[in-house]
């Protein structure tokens, strides 16, 4: 299974974990493993659902310093909200994947599950995070 297959994974169960307001990782794995059809949680993605759910707080907090005056993570929709999580989550923690490989990554997974509209959202949003040296 590639990266790219499991980073997807963990973005379905994040978007899982959002709609069910969930916060137990084991709980969000296991959900996703039964709606996604899967044998196996991969260890990457686990990985991810863990952090993610672990640092949400902190990761909501750190995007929304980011969105247009009056506008609130809330009016994101979720599967635009889960890519972000992931995303910034990889960009800060990841020893997998560089950041702006990880904001490249969130702009394919914006080519599979969501809409142009939001993929230059998401791009905006994410360019935020990105270190200039």
């Amino acid at each position: 299974m590639t990266q790219h297959e499991m980073r997807r994974i963990a973005m379905q169960a994040i978007y899982l974990a959002n709609q069910g307001k969930i916060t137990d990782a084991e709980e969000v794995c296991q959900k996703a493993l039964t709606a996604l059809e899967l044998k196996d949680f991969p260890d990457y993605s686990t990985e991810l659902v863990n952090g993610v759910l672990a640092n949400k707080e902190a990761l909501d907090e750190q995007l929304s310093k980011y969105l247009k005056k009056g506008w609130r993570l809330n009016r994101i929709n979720e599967i635009d909200l889960a890519i972000l999580e992931v995303a910034l989550y990889e960009m800060q923690n990841s020893k997998v994947i560089d950041p702006v490989a990880a904001l490249n990554e969130a702009l394919n997974l914006c080519d599979e599950f969501s809409s142009k509209e939001s993929k230059k959202f998401i791009n905006g949003l994410l360019a935020n995070f990105i270190k200039k040296d």
